[in-house]
């Protein structure tokens, strides 16, 4: 063997073995870092003062009975829609009303946030019947009550008149007659926002 290919072996010889070494050692700097995110959900807390039931009783017609309500949003989101979905329940006494409903003679009125007391002529923002307000859920005589929601831990006042319409007829028979309401609040919060 010539000198030339006894180097040339050295060297191929070399270079495998250093390959087998250094082969199955190959580093690199790493680092890990680990992060924790928490979502949690807000909360809607809609609260009432008085509470929702509205019981009119005693009334004549054109008795107007003008009630307040505090509506305090205890949660922690901001609420961007209110609406009003209402019940009511007939006591005939005297079982004559045939068919008649005592909730078509009682309208119930929104009023705005300056009225204080007395008459109400110029503070209707809008009215219904209680039987119209039953009959069709989707009209909504508060949602446009507060414009911009109601904020987190915030309250505001809601002013409803509730009128046993005189309609000029002979009215006799719903007398000592009472109407039990239910009012439901239903708040929504607003659109989501990218945070």
């Amino acid at each position: 063997m010539g000198i030339k290919k006894t180097l040339g072996l050295g060297v191929a010889s070399a270079a495998l073995g250093l390959s087998l070494i250094g082969g199955g050692t190959f580093a690199y700097f790493s680092d890990t870092a680990e992060s924790t995110a928490t979502f949690a959900a807000g909360t809607l807390d809609l609260n009432t003062n008085p509470e929702q039931n509205v019981n009119l009783s005693n009334l004549k017609p054109g008795d107007i009975a003008v009630r307040s309500f505090t509506l305090q949003n205890n949660g922690t989101l901001d609420i961007k829609e209110l609406k009003l979905a209402t019940t009511y329940n007939v006591t005939d006494a005297n079982t004559n009303n045939g068919s008649e409903d005592l909730g078509a003679h009682f309208k119930v009125k929104l009023l705005d946030s300056s009225y204080t007391s007395g008459p109400i002529t110029g503070h209707v923002v809008g009215e219904a019947t209680l039987k119209d307000l039953q009959n069709n859920p989707g009209y909504d005589l508060v949602a446009n009550a507060f414009p911009g929601g109601i904020s987190a831990a915030q309250s505001k006042t809601l002013k409803l008149a509730f009128e046993f319409v005189e309609n000029g007829q002979d009215q006799n028979i719903f007398q000592g007659d009472s109407v039990a309401v239910t009012l439901t609040f239903n708040a929504k919060q607003g659109v989501g926002e990218f945070k």
